[in-house]
């Protein structure tokens, strides 16, 4: 045994890994090749059939090479989802060279083997010939738009986004006007002061637990074992900071509010969905979630009451749920920022007593307070939280000390009056599109209400949300919820009744242009 031994393994080491690399190089241009096919033969990218097919033959051939299953599908992981970021840049690139030639063009086109409608506008992006605004693929999207458009002097109703219309309960007016002379305005421990997580504690065991059949006591959720954040999507985040791995996979159960993709897609973590659709009425099939469960599966994601469907999941769907994951020793991350908009019985994770299940909530919806950024997340396990909390100091210390005493007095507020107002403007939104050409299912909860475009129309969501905030009603397309929602758009019911009235007939107006 000697150095130059050592040095020699190196090298071998060095030539080995070169060779890897010249593989994958080999990999990818096969990727691209495979990328333009799907493109030419309007194919989706994402396959999960053929991705799952890939994966288990490798695991299989894993245990020839003496390797650890679980590393290894997280390395073919990293090389699916690197094939998937190629094969969409070579499908934009094809994208762009069919727009670049619209101009000036009339009837249909096909250009690259992309057949593009010229006559109706019915392109395969939104960007305009004119190039009047930007690409529009999300609500945010829609959001900033409307806002520049507004900036320039036109007039948006905005159905698009879910901010509440509310103020803030009193107390909060009330507690930011003695901020300042009560010194509230220091460092505070990162898992949040402890007068916010103990009224937190109290909350969640009324609010939470009021219908379990279990009974309550005063530490069913101890204030320990809560962490506060600066809003839910960033409790999202650390959740996954702190439990995941690139390589590793979440499930996420579609339509769905893009956060956990998002934040799972920055981390370098695989996003497997299941699909559910308008006539199952949103109900997730348990055997598509079971099928995606793998050695790499970490998580499945909830987010109940719905956003954009305002779906809510029954007691028995979610034990069957928790059965899934406890089997497979999964972590279970419930978003329950909509949980005080629930106009039927609804049933929190907590109640199930699943240690590795994770709530994440905010004040943002339930108490109107979007701007203040406080949220919070709550696990029976101790050793979750801290795992939370250790990635929060790392990042940002804490949230701002004046608004988690904001929060802390909101919880001395009644909120239900909310829940009655946006359940009134939830059935008139759902009236008003009795006489449209859309088909819904009425929301179980949540201020949205996710209509499917009648197919007769002939239009794309993108398309649609572009007609209506040329005529100054903002809503968001379907397909920033997933990519199999393309005819669907998400109306907010967060604005007052006239304006929901007024935007409502702007909509019946525009469709009966097309």
């Amino acid at each position: 045994m000697s150095l130059d031994e050592v040095d020699k393994l190196r090298n071998e080491m060095k030539q080995i890994t070169n060779q890897i690399l010249g593989l994958i190089g080999q990999r990818m241009e096969l990727a691209k090749k495979i990328g333009e096919i799907k493109t030419m033969l309007d194919l989706d990218i994402v396959d999960d059939k053929a991705e799952l097919g890939v994966k288990s033959h490798v695991l299989d051939n894993s245990k020839n090479f003496s390797l650890d299953p679980e590393f290894t599908g997280r390395v073919v992981n990293l090389l699916i989802t690197e094939a998937v970021r190629i094969q969409n840049i070579e499908r934009m690139k094809k994208l762009n060279q069919v727009n670049n030639n619209l101009n000036n063009t009339s009837g249909n086109i096909k250009k690259n083997g992309i057949k593009v409608d010229v006559k109706n506008k019915t392109y395969l992006d939104n960007s305009s010939l004119e190039g009047k605004g930007p690409k529009i693929r999300s609500h945010l999207d829609v959001f900033n738009f409307a806002k520049t458009l507004e900036a320039n002097g036109k007039s948006i109703i905005h159905m698009e986004v879910g901010e509440p219309d509310f103020p803030p309960p009193v107390e909060v007016r009330n507690e930011l006007s003695n901020i300042y002379d009560s010194g509230k305005f220091h460092y505070t421990q990162a898992a949040g002061i402890a007068e916010l997580r103990e009224r937190l504690s109290k909350y969640l065991t009324t609010f939470f637990t009021e219908k379990t059949e279990s009974k309550k006591h005063d530490n069913f959720v101890n204030p320990k074992n809560i962490i506060v954040t600066p809003g839910g999507r960033f409790g999202i985040f650390i959740t996954f900071s702190s439990l995941l791995r690139p390589g590793d996979e979440i499930i996420v159960i579609e339509p769905a509010w893009p956060a956990c993709h998002d934040c799972a897609n920055y981390l370098g973590v695989k996003t497997r969905t299941v699909k559910s659709n308008l006539e199952n009425g949103w109900e997730p099939d348990l055997n598509d979630i079971e099928d995606q469960i793998n050695i790499n599966t970490k998580i499945i994601c909830l987010n109940y009451p719905n956003n954009p469907t305002g779906k809510i999941l029954s007691k028995e769907t979610l034990k069957k749920i928790v059965v899934l994951a406890s089997k497979s020793n999964l972590y279970l991350l419930s978003d329950e920022v909509y949980s005080n908009y629930a106009y039927r019985p609804f049933e929190s994770i907590i109640n199930f007593g699943y240690e590795k299940a994770i709530l994440v909530s905010s004040f943002s919806k339930t108490f109107a307070m979007t701007g203040f950024r406080v949220g919070f997340a709550y696990s029976a396990d101790k050793n979750i939280i801290n795992k939370l909390i250790n990635i929060q100091a790392l990042a940002l210390t804490s949230v701002a000390e004046p608004m988690q005493y904001c929060a802390s007095l909101a919880l001395n507020s009644d909120p239900q009056i909310n829940r009655r107002i946006m359940k009134e403007r939830i059935e008139l939104v759902c009236n008003g599109l009795k006489n449209l050409p859309f088909e819904y299912v009425v929301p179980d909860g949540a201020m949205y209400v996710f209509a499917r475009i009648n197919k007769e129309l002939k239009i794309s969501d993108l398309k649609l949300v572009e007609s209506l905030l040329d005529n100054g009603v903002a809503v968001a397309p379907g397909s920033g919820f997933g990519s199999s929602y393309s005819n669907f758009i998400r109306i907010s019911t967060c604005i007052e009744t006239q304006k929901i009235k007024t935007g409502l007939e702007v909509i019946k107006e525009t469709l009966g242009k097309i």
